[in-house]
């Protein structure tokens, strides 16, 4: 009896994890980069104590975004109406979700950057030495057509809104000059991570929505690259 009663317990919570996977894009993407991070660690020749403390730490952020899930869902089944206090309640689980993120950042870092630098810095070597003008002309080029395409779409006026987002075009055209010369992983880092935060911006304040941004990250992201290529 107590042995069928911890497998129906056991099956409650596989779907507990499955329902929330399911609905909560954060615990979506939190839970595809959690495996993509732990298959890639299998390449970098981690010690079995450093894939441990990974995967214990991936396991943290995925139980504290399932915490704040259920948390969220037990306030607004309880509170009908919007209120303060219910806010306060989603703004300190959400707290806790974003303190676990920071300190798995921490760790990921620590345990994975030089096996990444490593690999990383040997492909980067490999990329010819290219005039810093290119830089330039790639940028002036994805700008044009930034603008080419925001008059096709008719959307959006040339600084503002619009099909595509020429902030991410521009934060990606730069991100690939600068891979190409200077070939530092840690400043390729840096700069993506501003580009992440310059799309971030536009959507958060509704000047562009995902599609747009996406759209102009490809588009400065392709344009340079090409750019670069065909001018080896």
């Amino acid at each position: 009896m107590k042995s069928d009663s911890w497998w129906k317990s056991l099956g409650f919570a596989i779907e507990g994890i499955i329902y929330a996977v399911r609905h909560e894009r954060n615990l979506k993407i939190h839970t595809i980069l959690a495996i993509l991070i732990l298959f890639f660690a299998l390449f970098f020749k981690l010690k079995f104590l450093e894939y441990i403390i990974l995967a214990i730490t991936i396991t943290l952020v995925i139980a504290a975004e399932l915490f704040n899930t259920a948390i969220e869902y037990i306030v607004d089944y309880i509170c009908k109406e919007e209120s303060e206090e219910a806010k306060h309640i989603k703004d300190v689980a959400a707290g806790a979700v974003l303190t676990t993120a920071f300190g798995a950042i921490f760790v990921g870092y620590f345990v994975l950057f030089d096996r990444i630098k490593e690999y990383a810095g040997f492909a980067l070597k490999r990329l010819p030495g290219l005039p810093s003008h290119l830089a330039v002309i790639s940028l002036f080029i994805t700008i044009l057509l930034v603008v080419v395409l925001k008059a096709i779409f008719g959307r959006g006026e040339p600084l503002h809104g619009g099909m595509p987002s020429g902030h991410a075009a521009t934060a990606f055209s730069i991100l690939v000059s600068i891979t190409y010369l200077t070939k530092d992983v840690m400043v390729i880092i840096m700069v993506f991570l501003l580009a992440i935060l310059v799309c971030q911006s536009r959507v958060q304040l509704k000047i562009h929505n995902t599609t747009e941004v996406i759209f102009g990250a490809i588009l400065g992201t392709s344009v340079t690259f090409l750019m670069y290529k065909f001018f080896l």
